[in-house]
Protein backbone atom coordinates (compact mmCIF):
# COMPACT_ATOMS: atom_id res chain seq x y z
CA UNK A 1 0.00 0.00 0.00
CA UNK A 2 1.02 3.61 -1.06
CA UNK A 3 0.71 5.05 2.29
CA UNK A 4 1.95 8.57 1.41
CA UNK A 5 -1.02 8.47 -0.79
CA UNK A 6 -3.77 7.31 1.69
CA UNK A 7 -2.65 9.65 4.17
CA UNK A 8 -3.41 13.00 1.51
CA UNK A 9 -6.66 11.89 -0.17
CA UNK A 10 -7.80 10.90 3.77
CA UNK A 11 -6.25 14.51 4.32
CA UNK A 12 -8.55 16.19 1.44
CA UNK A 13 -11.44 14.30 2.87
CA UNK A 14 -11.09 15.75 6.14
CA UNK A 15 -11.95 19.42 4.14
CA UNK A 16 -15.14 18.12 3.93
CA UNK A 17 -15.69 15.51 6.90
CA UNK A 18 -14.36 14.65 10.48
CA UNK A 19 -11.89 11.61 9.44
CA UNK A 20 -10.11 9.41 11.15
CA UNK A 21 -6.95 7.58 9.36
CA UNK A 22 -5.09 4.82 10.89
CA UNK A 23 -2.08 3.88 8.87
CA UNK A 24 -1.52 0.67 11.08
CA UNK A 25 -4.66 -0.28 10.83
CA UNK A 26 -5.20 0.72 7.01
CA UNK A 27 -8.38 2.31 7.82
CA UNK A 28 -10.45 5.57 6.94
CA UNK A 29 -13.59 6.31 9.23
CA UNK A 30 -15.94 8.98 7.87
CA UNK A 31 -17.25 9.97 11.79
CA UNK A 32 -20.61 11.90 10.22
CA UNK A 33 -21.17 11.13 6.54
CA UNK A 34 -24.74 12.95 5.02
CA UNK A 35 -26.15 9.95 4.33
CA UNK A 36 -28.56 10.64 1.14
CA UNK A 37 -32.07 10.74 2.03
CA UNK A 38 -34.44 8.08 2.72
CA UNK A 39 -31.47 6.77 5.41
CA UNK A 40 -31.69 7.29 8.88
CA UNK A 41 -30.06 8.08 10.51
CA UNK A 42 -29.08 10.62 7.67
CA UNK A 43 -25.69 11.25 9.69
CA UNK A 44 -23.33 8.06 10.38
CA UNK A 45 -19.97 6.60 10.45
CA UNK A 46 -18.86 5.25 7.00
CA UNK A 47 -15.25 3.62 6.87
CA UNK A 48 -13.03 2.20 3.76
CA UNK A 49 -10.62 -0.36 4.91
CA UNK A 50 -7.70 -0.53 2.37
CA UNK A 51 -6.34 -3.47 1.00
CA UNK A 52 -2.28 -4.25 1.22
CA UNK A 53 -2.55 -3.03 -2.42
CA UNK A 54 -4.02 0.49 -2.41
CA UNK A 55 -4.32 2.07 -4.83
CA UNK A 56 -4.18 -0.52 -7.27
CA UNK A 57 -7.67 -2.57 -5.86
CA UNK A 58 -10.42 -0.65 -4.18
CA UNK A 59 -11.17 -0.41 -0.48
CA UNK A 60 -13.52 -2.26 1.19
CA UNK A 61 -16.59 -0.24 2.66
CA UNK A 62 -18.36 -0.74 5.30
CA UNK A 63 -21.54 1.88 6.70
CA UNK A 64 -22.53 2.08 10.14
CA UNK A 65 -24.50 -1.29 11.23
CA UNK A 66 -27.01 1.35 12.86
CA UNK A 67 -28.61 2.99 9.31
CA UNK A 68 -31.05 1.66 7.07
CA UNK A 69 -32.97 2.86 4.03
CA UNK A 70 -36.94 3.62 4.74
CA UNK A 71 -36.97 1.23 7.20
CA UNK A 72 -35.48 -1.87 5.45
CA UNK A 73 -31.72 -3.10 4.60
CA UNK A 74 -31.26 -3.01 1.14
CA UNK A 75 -30.05 -6.17 -0.50
CA UNK A 76 -26.13 -4.76 -0.91
CA UNK A 77 -26.33 -3.80 3.09
CA UNK A 78 -24.96 -7.00 3.70
CA UNK A 79 -25.14 -6.85 7.88
CA UNK A 80 -23.54 -10.03 8.92
CA UNK A 81 -20.33 -9.09 7.21
CA UNK A 82 -18.19 -7.26 9.30
CA UNK A 83 -14.67 -6.16 9.54
CA UNK A 84 -12.73 -8.80 11.63
CA UNK A 85 -12.23 -6.39 14.42
CA UNK A 86 -15.88 -5.83 15.21
CA UNK A 87 -17.60 -7.83 17.69
CA UNK A 88 -20.88 -5.97 18.16
CA UNK A 89 -21.89 -5.18 14.54
CA UNK A 90 -20.97 -1.55 14.63
CA UNK A 91 -20.67 -2.62 10.75
CA UNK A 92 -21.95 -3.73 8.21
CA UNK A 93 -20.64 -4.19 4.19
CA UNK A 94 -21.90 -2.37 1.46
CA UNK A 95 -21.78 -4.89 -1.56
CA UNK A 96 -19.30 -3.30 -4.37
CA UNK A 97 -17.08 -5.85 -5.54
CA UNK A 98 -19.36 -7.49 -7.76
CA UNK A 99 -20.26 -4.25 -9.89
CA UNK A 100 -17.30 -3.84 -11.78
CA UNK A 101 -16.77 -0.63 -10.21
CA UNK A 102 -13.91 0.12 -12.88
CA UNK A 103 -11.48 1.74 -10.13
CA UNK A 104 -8.70 3.16 -11.69
CA UNK A 105 -5.87 3.49 -9.45
CA UNK A 106 -4.50 6.16 -11.36
CA UNK A 107 -7.70 8.37 -11.37
CA UNK A 108 -9.81 7.40 -8.62
CA UNK A 109 -8.92 8.31 -4.76
CA UNK A 110 -11.08 8.28 -1.54
CA UNK A 111 -12.46 11.34 -2.56
CA UNK A 112 -14.18 9.93 -5.44
CA UNK A 113 -15.11 6.56 -3.70
CA UNK A 114 -16.70 8.63 -1.50
CA UNK A 115 -18.60 10.37 -4.47
CA UNK A 116 -19.55 7.12 -5.63
CA UNK A 117 -21.17 5.95 -2.42
CA UNK A 118 -23.11 8.64 -2.29
CA UNK A 119 -24.20 8.20 -5.42
CA UNK A 120 -24.84 4.60 -4.58
CA UNK A 121 -26.67 4.69 -1.42
CA UNK A 122 -29.22 7.28 -2.98
CA UNK A 123 -30.07 4.16 -5.25
CA UNK A 124 -29.48 1.18 -2.73
CA UNK A 125 -32.20 -0.87 -4.31
CA UNK A 126 -30.91 -0.95 -7.53
CA UNK A 127 -29.31 -4.29 -9.67
CA UNK A 128 -26.11 -1.73 -9.59
CA UNK A 129 -26.15 0.86 -7.52
CA UNK A 130 -22.69 1.84 -8.66
CA UNK A 131 -24.65 2.74 -11.92
CA UNK A 132 -25.55 5.69 -10.65
CA UNK A 133 -21.76 6.68 -9.77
Amino acid sequence: MKRGRAYEEAEKLGDRYPVRYSESDRRVIIERFDYPEGWSPRFAPLRYDLPDTYPRDIPTVYVSGDVSYEHRNPEHLLNRIHPSDDDDGEWAKWCIRDHRVGWDAKHDSLVKLTSMMRASLASPHTDNPFEEA
